[in-house]
């Protein structure tokens, strides 16, 4: 086949692809939109099989007037004017592609977005087209904030329906898991999670912070009392940045604190620890806690806490589509940084 340009439809299919790979996908990039609204509160209810209906609601600043036209369509955002800007948006945002809302109208049969801010008597909910354009506008009710409805989520693509309508279990696992490790990272923030016309109430999640709720609340609810009981807090500062981390004592008991894995988390934007840095990270953790008492030796995902804020423009965030990766201008300093906080409790 010769080289051509691909057509329009086609460009936009695969990019929408690459974004939202599943539903858990689409959750998180939305529950990011809500919380750089500043949002306290972020509902999300979806059918059983994760695709017919997706529904996150906040209540945010919701959407001014004058960007609304552009809310979905691709490449528009309010985070980044140029691409120097993402040497310093990482503590500030947790959203900056301008793709989320674009992809999403690209993969859904329809996207209907209600938005009101301070001031306005009604909400205006608009229906958008495949291409992000609103086709439709009608007043509604709803407090200050935003609510994006998605309805036959990647309708046009059979194959990665298939593919999800097999792991739905596992889709809803992981969007639990991504609610678990925001409401660490962001412990102020009641979050939620419904399964619609669900036989049971398995797949549904809730965390209810009390006024300035902190970690170790997040924690009580989240882990259990069984394995708070057993962690201690280290925080070590140097060269502006400052990692925290409630962990396991050294006398921790392994049945309490096992089986329950890490919970990380840069500037407050939950990141894998599967990779890059953290996954260093985490293997001086496992070494340092099993070096504190040979009972912990055979532990299996030992519970963690850690959380680093960085100085101004010390790591890219932009490193995968999912946005849970940060590459850091010198890692050797982070590594050297956890190594001390370690050290310290072991």
């Amino acid at each position: 086949m010769a080289i051509h340009k691909l057509e329009d439809n086609a460009i936009r299919a695969i990019g929408a692809t690459q974004v939202l790979t599943d539903p858990a996908a689409l959750v998180k990039e939305l529950l990011d939109n809500a919380l750089d609204a500043k949002a306290t509160s972020v509902a999300i209810e979806m059918s059983a099989n994760t695709l017919d209906v997706i529904q996150v609601r906040d209540n945010g600043h919701g959407i001014a007037g004058e960007d609304r036209p552009l809310v979905a369509l691709p490449n528009c955002t309010s985070k980044l004017e140029i691409l120097d800007d993402l040497r310093s948006i990482g503590g500030v945002s947790l959203g900056f592609r301008g793709q989320a809302l674009a992809s999403a109208a690209e993969m859904t049969g329809t996207l209907t977005i209600t938005t009101r801010v301070e001031g306005e008597q009604v909400a205006t909910a608009m229906k958008m087209n495949h291409l992000g354009q609103i086709v439709e506008e009608a007043c509604a009710s709803l407090p200050v904030g935003t609510t994006v409805k998605i309805t036959d989520f990647v309708k046009s693509n059979p194959v990665r329906r298939q593919h999800i309508l097999k792991n739905v279990d596992k889709c809803l696992r992981t969007i639990k898991r991504s609610l678990q490790a925001y409401a660490f990272a962001r412990p102020h923030v009641r979050l939620s999670l419904r399964v619609l016309k669900a036989k049971n109430d398995k797949g549904a999640w809730l965390y209810a912070p009390k006024p300035n709720g902190n970690v170790e609340e997040a924690a009580l609810k989240i882990v259990g009392s069984a394995c708070v009981t057993q962690c201690t807090w280290s925080i070590v500062e140097d060269s502006g940045f400052t990692m925290r981390a409630f962990l396991p004592r050294p006398d921790g008991k392994p049945s309490k604190i096992g089986n329950i894995g890490a919970f990380v988390a840069v500037d407050g934007r939950p990141v894998s620890a599967l990779r890059g840095t953290f996954k260093q990270i985490l293997k001086i953790f496992r070494q340092s806690l099993k070096s504190a008492d040979d009972a912990l030796e055979g532990i299996n995902e030992p519970f963690i806490w850690l959380d680093l804020t960085c100085p101004l423009a010390s790591y890219d965030p932009n490193v995968e589509p999912a946005k849970d990766d940060v590459l850091f201008e010198d890692p050797e300093k982070v590594l050297a940084l956890a190594k001390q906080l370690f050290a310290s409790t072991y």
